[in-house]
């Protein structure tokens, strides 16, 4: 990349660390934490119902890949969906149901991606 004084110029293409997630059991259902610290692309097979907690920064964002063939009951953080009518999406019976999650001003936001079948 290069730096001019009107910023940052990249020149090339940029790579995203991929994250595969593991679910940690807890009192019968799953939980993960969403943290763009473990990369900005997470996927995951969900294995049961599943909570999700959140523990991202101003600026940081997530594009979340889920794939959910059994539909398994999901909780979300708070958070304010943008689309699909402001509600949590509900995925795809099959294969994988993409999400963006990103915080600003101190709100987390999500957009599913797509139709979510």
């Amino acid at each position: 990349f290069e730096t001019k004084s009107s910023g940052i110029s990249i020149i090339g293409g940029v790579t995203e660390t991929e994250y595969s997630i593991s679910f940690t059991s807890s009192g019968g259902g799953y939980t993960h934490t969403l943290d763009a610290s473990n990369g900005a692309i997470q996927y995951g097979t969900l294995a049961g119902a599943t909570t999700f907690s959140e523990s991202l920064s101003n600026g940081q964002s997530i594009l979340l890949m889920i794939d959910d063939g059994t539909a398994y009951t999901i909780t979300w953080p708070t958070m304010t969906w943008l689309n699909n009518a402001g509600s949590a999406p509900t995925l795809a019976a099959s294969g994988y149901t993409a999400v963006v999650i990103w915080q600003t001003n101190n709100v987390v936001y999500g957009v599913l991606v797509g139709d979510g079948t």
